[in-house]
């Protein structure tokens, strides 16, 4: 996962459309990555396509720590939250 305080919606169109909504685009956001679209495939086809069973394995433990470090941002702020989450691959 990756927590930004702000930032443009970086092609996504839903977060576009949000930033559109609001008139702004400074708001907290917590991203979960689905990683690199493997060579040759479509962007959209990889980003729309279903998990393997590893893959949502690591999903659901990737809500988890988003759900947990969106109450960070709540109760501790969006600084220590950033700094507690935003790391390569937290174990």
């Amino acid at each position: 996962i990756r927590i930004r305080k702000n930032g443009s919606a970086g092609g996504h169109n839903g977060m576009k459309s949000i930033i559109q909504y609001l008139g702004t685009d400074r708001f907290p956001r917590i991203r979960v990555g689905v990683g690199a679209k493997p060579e040759g495939w479509d962007l959209a086809d990889h980003v729309l396509s279903g998990f393997s069973r590893e893959e949502a394995a690591l999903m659901d433990k990737a809500v988890e720590t988003a759900a947990k470090a969106a109450e960070c941002i709540v109760t501790d702020g969006i600084d220590k939250a950033m700094n507690l989450y935003n790391t390569k691959h937290r174990k």
